[in-house]
């Protein structure tokens, strides 16, 4: 479990979704020093930078095991 804090990863999967009118990006990313493990997230586009796309290199923030940011790297 993460509490908070953020490490590094590669972005896997890209998929913007639309929920009743509110827009989210559904994503599944492996961290640097585990790379089998993919893992995923649904975050809304305010906090990740414009146009993410499988393959880029990010930091991904966690509070609480949560996936709060996503900022390229």
């Amino acid at each position: 479990m993460i509490m908070g804090g953020s490490k590094p990863a590669t972005l896997r999967a890209v998929r913007l979704i639309d929920i009743h009118g509110t827009r989210f990006y559904d994503i599944e990313y492996t961290h640097d020093d585990a790379p089998d493990a993919v893992r995923s997230a649904r975050i809304g586009p305010e906090s990740a930078y414009d146009a993410p796309q499988p393959g880029d290199r990010v930091t991904v923030s966690y509070l609480m095991n949560v996936v709060t940011a996503l900022a390229r790297r």
